[in-house]
């Protein structure tokens, strides 16, 4: 689980094609894209779909220069039909693209339910940016944040896009009781430089309705089942049958109250400077 979830929570920078992400003063890593494309049609409502693309052709990643760590995606985006509301964004992190694979962890994650860094929601998507706020993915219209109030109409846009910021490494390490040192060793390589490339895989959810209230409820109830059950490592995932069940994880199972959904795939290797 914590070299899935190092290497799951730089997913983002996948649609540069081939891009080198500061991990700290003396990490670096190479990411290279697979494809990114918008998911199957389902029971959700489509009303957003971003353009595909891949390693050679598509919409590319973009860094926001004034942002460390945070990037665009954007190219053609269809506005299916006029929507609105209180915009919220869910990063789900895996190492695997099987469906029903518990995602990553959030940590950090305050009791609102909105915020922390691993596979997590993120509310508030309108604001602007800021570790107050704990804004993390936002939708930008014209490169400011759209307005909930107005929405947006339908039609096609080549001037909207998805924002993302990746956490600090550190802040990543130190989470899961790690040295930089014993983080490297964990994931070294044979030719001590670096790690072998790992898939990673994931998943943005745009809502227009204010979904905090399940995630809020969820944090408890999983806080609940944990102090009843005895788990030998730090953060073990919950068992599939009993994650699946949470309030939250059951919109994401299933298709219910998301309007955009977009997968992302590539590749990760982390490199000693």
């Amino acid at each position: 689980m914590l070299l899935t979830f190092i290497v799951s929570t730089l997913f983002v920078s996948f649609v540069s094609g081939l891009e080198n992400v500061e991990l700290g003063k003396d990490l670096s890593a190479t990411l290279e894209l697979i494809k990114h494309q918008p998911c199957k049609s389902g029971k959700w409502t489509k009303k957003l779909e971003f353009e595909p693309g891949n390693d050679r052709k598509g919409p590319k990643l973009e860094p926001q220069a004034d942002r460390p760590n945070c990037f665009t995606i954007g190219g053609k985006v269809d506005v299916l039909e006029d929507f609105g509301g209180d915009f919220s964004i869910y990063l789900e992190l895996k190492n695997t693209a099987k469906k029903n694979t518990v995602p990553e962890k959030c940590v950090r994650q305050p009791e609102n339910g909105c915020g922390g860094f691993g596979s997590c929601l993120y509310c508030n998507a309108c604001e602007t940016f800021g570790d107050k706020l704990g804004v993390q993915a936002q939708l930008l219209l014209d490169g400011k944040p759209i307005s909930c109030a107005d929405g947006l109409k339908k039609g096609s846009y080549d001037n909207l896009k998805l924002a993302f910021c990746l956490p600090n490494i550190d802040d990543v390490i130190s989470s899961q009781g790690l040295s930089k040192e014993s983080f490297l060793q964990l994931i070294q390589a044979d030719d001590a430089n670096a790690v072998r490339a790992v898939g990673i895989f994931a998943t943005v959810y745009v809502f227009d309705t204010d979904v905090s209230k399940q995630m809020a409820t969820q944090i408890k109830i999983e806080s609940v089942y944990r102090r009843t059950k005895y788990s030998f490592f730090k953060d073990q995932p919950l068992p599939a049958e009993v994650y699946w069940t949470l309030p939250f994880n059951q919109l994401i199972k299933n298709q219910q109250s998301y309007v955009a959904c977009h997968k992302i795939y590539g590749n990760l290797k982390v490199n000693r400077k």
